[in-house]
C-alpha cells in the first residue's frame, strides 16, 4: 500500500482551506445578523423615544402653565395648537404646539404680535401629533411614531385659579 505524500498533503490543505471558508462564512453572517438585530433595535428605540419625549415634552408645558384659562386650542394658519398663555414682568406671551411637516414644533411670542406656523422651531420628528380637549376638560394628547405605533396621553389642568 503505497501512498503519494504529496496527495495527502494536497487534500489536508484543501480541507483546512475548506473549514476556514465555512467558519469565515459562519462568522461573517452572526456578525451581519446581529447587525441587522442592533439596527432594528436601535431604530425602533429611537422611534419609540421621540413619542415619549414628545408627549412629556407637552405635559411638561401644560403642568408650567397650568393657571386658569392659561391652556386652551386654537388653530395656527389652519393648524390645529395648543396654546399656553403667561405673563412675565408686564408683557402677555403665547406659546403655541403644534404638528407642521413631520415635526411638533413650538412657536413663542408676545400675544400681540401676528404669527405663522412657518415661524415655529421644529422639536422632535413625528408621523402624527394631535391635541383635543374631552367634555370633561382633559386634553387628550396623541402621538405616533414612524413604525405607526402610537402612544396617547391624558392630562387636566390642575389649577382653579383667576386672574386677577
Amino acid at each position: 500500500m503505497n501512498r503519494n505524500p504529496a496527495r495527502k498533503h494536497s487534500t489536508d490543505i484543501l480541507f483546512v482551506l475548506v473549514l476556514f471558508l465555512v467558519f469565515t462564512s459562519s462568522a461573517l453572517a452572526v456578525i451581519l445578523l446581529g447587525a441587522r438585530v442592533y439596527q432594528s433595535t436601535s431604530s425602533r428605540m429611537e422611534s419609540n423615544y421621540n413619542v415619549r419625549t414628545a408627549l412629556a415634552y407637552v405635559s411638561e408645558k401644560i403642568r408650567q402653565n397650568d393657571e386658569s384659562g392659561a391652556v386652551s386650542l386654537c388653530e395656527l394658519d389652519g393648524i390645529p395648537a395648543l396654546t399656553l398663555s403667561q405673563r412675565m414682568e408686564d408683557t402677555s406671551y403665547i406659546t403655541y404646539l403644534y404638528f407642521q411637516d413631520g415635526a411638533l414644533k413650538e412657536l413663542l411670542t408676545e400675544a400681540s404680535r401676528e404669527v405663522s406656523a412657518e415661524q415655529g422651531t421644529a422639536i422632535i420628528s413625528l408621523k402624527s401629533f394631535s391635541v383635543r380637549e374631552t367634555d370633561d376638560g382633559f386634553y387628550s394628547i396623541q402621538a405616533e411614531n414612524d413604525q405607526g405605533e402610537t402612544l396617547s396621553l391624558l392630562i387636566h389642568p390642575r389649577s382653579d385659579r383667576t386672574e386677577e
